[in-house]
């Protein structure tokens, strides 16, 4: 088994595989622990942004990303009762990559993993982290669990791409700020639907939430909010009755949940809004989910997570030269990317807030929000840099208050 790396990343998501690309391109040493057996899993779409179809380019997986999933130019905004409230052009967007791709993530994943492996990287499936080898302050490495035996790689960096509930960033000792929404969804991928070639659709209602977005010739991601339901609740409401649910908003759905049978191929989450006041530490850094979590309403996650990637690599680049792994020299990631990740937590936070609403004043406001986006094409632009995630410098409270109806 290996025991030495120039960084070990606990996690082997999408994030952690393009670090994983980029640091072996660097002549750095990589590997990678995973729990899971595979990277099969829950059958699920995931939507790039902009900003996240430059860093798959940068990979040299956007090519086969747009093999596996779908393009699309349009983000059509609906109520619940079928009434369009707003077209979001990405065309607008003066970026090569001025569209949405909507793929099955478990297809990214394998790519990803492909290419992690192929420039040298090394994913052990099947471990879990067990905790942080320390000497004098600073990580050295990592203690890991496979199949019931414990075994230990030493490293220079040690990377907490571990989600959420990061029990690296619990090692680290940082600051964790969480607001968890009232609101759960369930996620999947369902048949094709026609008429949606080229665009993604969103239905939206007070306390209600339904995206519809192509994924590839033969699926189509679903994400549909169930309000403060569990899971069981649902469930034992039944497929049909979900179906039903579906369905009475977007007609258009009818013939896509054929091949569903099984609540199989349907993941149930509750979102976290998680901000963390410290990302580095003394040969420690953490990345995506696990510095920041936010709304899926903004589309940013896994997008956000790419470009943390690619910086944090460059990072670890500059200290591996330098044979300085400090928390003072490591500060220098969080400090390129915190802005970014506090100005698209907010603006998720702010949107989703209106998308659900019940209070009059809120629901007046996002409906005349997304009429005048709708109508103002220099406005909508100003909206979807933010919302695609390739903003030059923080929006101003003026710009934000006009984007949100307040002003006008």
């Amino acid at each position: 088994m290996p025991g030495k790396a120039d960084v070990v990343v606990v996690g082997a998501g999408i994030a952690a595989l393009a670090l994983a690309i980029e640091l072996q391109k660097k002549g750095i040493s990589t590997i990678l622990l995973e729990r899971q057996k595979s990277p099969e899993g829950i059958p699920r779409g995931l939507t790039f942004q902009p900003n996240g179809l430059a860093v798959l380019e940068k990979l040299e997986a956007l090519g086969r990303a747009k093999e596996i999933g779908s393009a699309s130019q349009i983000l059509e905004v609906k109520s619940w009762e079928g009434e369009v409230l707003l077209e979001a052009d990405y065309g607008l967007l003066d970026h090569p990559q001025n569209y949405l791709l909507t793929a099955n993530a478990t297809e990214i994943e394998r790519l990803l993993v492909y290419l992690a492996e192929k420039a040298g990287a090394r994913v052990l499936w099947g471990t879990s982290f067990q905790e942080l080898t320390m000497t004098e302050g600073r990580a050295n490495g990592v203690v890991y669990e496979a199949d019931g035996i414990t075994d230990q790689i030493e490293a220079s960096v040690v990377v907490g791409a571990d989600g959420p509930q990061s029990r690296l960033r619990t090692s680290l000792g940082s600051q964790v700020k969480t607001k968890k929404y009232p609101d759960s969804f369930l996620v999947g991928l369902v048949g094709p639907v026609p008429g949606l070639e080229g665009r993604a659709r969103q239905y939206q209602s007070p306390g209600k939430m339904l995206g519809i977005m192509p994924s590839g010739p033969e699926a189509t991601y679903l994400f549909h909010c169930v309000g403060p339901r569990s899971f069981d609740s649902v469930k034992k409401e039944g497929l049909a009755s979900f179906r039903a649910e579906v369905v009475q908003a977007a007609p258009e759905m009818a013939d896509a949940f054929t091949g569903v049978e099984a609540w199989t191929k349907m993941a149930y989450f509750t979102p976290s809004y998680i901000q963390v006041n410290r990302w580095v530490g003394n040969g420690i850094a953490l990345l995506g989910d696990a510095a920041h979590s936010f709304h899926p309403h903004a589309g940013q996650g896994v997008n956000l997570a790419l470009e943390d990637a690619v910086a944090l690599a460059e990072v670890i680049d500059k200290c591996k030269v330098a044979g300085d792994f400090s928390q003072t020299s490591l500060l220098e990631y969080q400090k390129e990317r915190q802005m970014r990740a506090d100005v698209i937590g907010k603006h998720a936070n702010y949107t989703v807030t209106y998308a659900l609403s019940d209070n009059w004043l809120i629901k007046r406001l996002n409906k005349r929000a997304l009429h005048k986006l709708n109508k103002n094409k220099k406005l909508q632009k100003k909206a979807l840099e933010i919302t695609a995630g390739i903003f030059e410098k923080k929006p101003g409270l003026v710009t934000l208050a006009k984007i949100g109806g307040i002003l006008p």
